[in-house]
């Protein structure tokens, strides 16, 4: 069993997300998104027991401990690295820092950074699917109304009633009115009508 898996996304040129996750034997993660992310700052969640045998299956499938990334000497630059780092009950500590921009990519390696991030649920704060919705308080007259870009109606609800701190009597109604094709780090209001 690890004592951690830690997972890292650095920068490039261009809008690459940026951050960091980490979870422990336990299932605690700390995630930790800098730039180019859906959620900046910390974050702390936990995953089943199931999911951390997941992981434990996954890096010792793999053969992470005894793994030798060698790649070549043709790259591209200004390419990210996902760096992967696991601490064994030993205390030994194996990182594999693999560039993204080398010519010939170890398939086998982003297949096994993708389903780390697919078992911790990176996702949602990374690039989740994001919708439109039309939100509207069905007692104002004239109707106050707004589209927002969100990862959940709740979200976006939470969003707008940020704007209307303490009033009271505002009951808002939200419709999905499409699916956003841009990317947006955070939730976002787009257009209010007041």
């Amino acid at each position: 069993m690890f004592e951690f898996i830690r997972l890292e996304r650095t920068m490039c040129y261009g809008t690459c997300p940026v951050y960091s996750v980490q979870v422990d034997k336990y299932g605690n993660i700390n995630y930790f998104g800098e730039a180019f992310v859906y959620k900046n700052g910390e974050h702390q969640w936990k995953i089943s027991k199931k999911k951390v045998e997941q992981l434990n299956d996954l890096i010792e499938n793999f053969g992470f401990k005894s793994f030798i990334y060698g790649p070549g000497k043709e790259f591209i630059t200004d390419q990210p690295s996902c760096i992967k780092t696991v601490k064994y009950p030993d205390d030994e500590i194996k990182e594999i820092d693999h560039y993204l921009g080398h010519i010939l990519l170890d398939e086998d390696l982003i297949l096994f950074e993708k389903r780390i991030e697919r078992i911790l649920g990176t996702k949602k704060y990374v690039n989740p699917r994001l919708y439109i919705y039309q939100i509207k308080d069905i007692n104002s007259e004239p109707s106050i109304m707004f589209i927002v870009i969100s990862s959940s109606e709740k979200e976006a609800i939470d969003l707008i009633e940020k704007e209307y701190d303490n009033q009271k009597g505002l009951e808002w109604q939200a419709n999905k009115i499409g699916v956003a094709t841009d990317d947006y780090y955070g939730p976002t209001i787009v257009m209010k009508n007041n």
